[in-house]
């Protein structure tokens, strides 16, 4: 009799065809910061510039176009998630929260997607070099408001907030109860950890330096202040060190990889089949 686990729901493609589009954003991310920092090329190293120049050819347009339908692909399943409970949070204030986070965790992909869109349709400023140029313009017209700073010190708590949630998920492991990893042997479930720690670790920082910045912006009442991944690359690289630089950069590879084996290995359902062990019950 076929298992649940063998039943070909749809739904169960979403976060792989998510993960995966992660994935080669990420890798790529990591791979531009390497080639600006031998001055292969200037700057870039960041979500929007990337799709930006990938749209600049033809082959890059149906990369654009994968990459836009993984992230809507992965924000249903996030929304479906959410709802659906699959892996029994529950109803109760703590598990309302969790599951709550669970969708808002999805903004990240949203704002992919959204760059996505707009570079397809030729309505944005986005910069190839990595200059955060849209960034600012958005924060400049906030800081008009007399709410605007207020607003954007705000945003820059979430975005930092957000860095330290990072840190937590790959110090702890929260990934796992995600991944069907358990029937793995230990060298590749210990990679797959590594993969994990190292990305979100890189992660953090990033977001945390973005987060920062957009505290300080809206302190100052200075847009220019605003940085993106690419500028939180280069404020690593002129004010922290060329290999602190390299190993954020190389940790952004990693975040990819492991986004691939996230993806690969996605526990939909939470394998109510009881066909392999929970990772609370894996061995290290």
């Amino acid at each position: 009799m076929e298992s649940p686990r063998e039943h070909k729901n749809p739904i169960r493609y979403l976060p792989f065809y998510g993960c995966i589009s992660t994935g080669l954003i990420y890798i790529a991310v990591g791979v531009v910061a390497i080639l600006s920092m031998l001055r292969i090329k200037q700057g870039g190293a960041d979500e929007s510039s990337l799709l930006k120049y990938l749209n600049d050819y033809t082959w890059g347009k149906v990369v654009v176009w994968m990459i836009l339908f993984g992230m809507l692909s992965y924000i249903v399943w996030r929304v479906y998630e959410s709802i659906k409970d699959p892996y029994n949070y529950g109803s109760d204030l703590k598990g309302k929260a969790r599951r709550a986070g669970i969708g808002l965790s999805s903004i990240a992909d949203a704002l992919i997607a959204f760059s996505a869109v707009v570079v397809l349709i030729g309505a944005s400023d986005i910069q190839e070099d990595g200059r955060p140029e849209q960034q600012r313009e958005m924060v400049g017209n906030m800081l008009q408001e007399s709410w605007g700073s207020w607003v954007i010190i705000l945003l820059g708590v979430i975005v930092s907030g957000t860095a330290l949630v990072q840190f937590f998920y790959g110090i702890t492991r929260g990934y796992r109860e995600r991944m069907d990893i358990a029937h793995f042997n230990k060298e590749k479930r210990k990679l797959i950890y590594f993969f994990a720690y190292t990305g979100y670790l890189s992660r953090g920082i990033i977001i945390g330096i973005i987060g920062y910045f957009f505290i300080r912006a809206g302190l100052s009442k200075n847009q220019e202040y605003v940085v993106n991944t690419d500028k939180a690359f280069n404020f690593i690289g002129d004010h922290v060190g060329l290999l602190p630089f390299v190993l954020v950069a190389v940790g952004t590879i990693c975040y990819g990889l492991f986004m691939f084996a996230l993806g690969i290995t996605y526990d939909v359902d939470n394998d109510p089949s009881g066909t392999h062990r929970s990772p609370e019950t894996e061995k290290p």
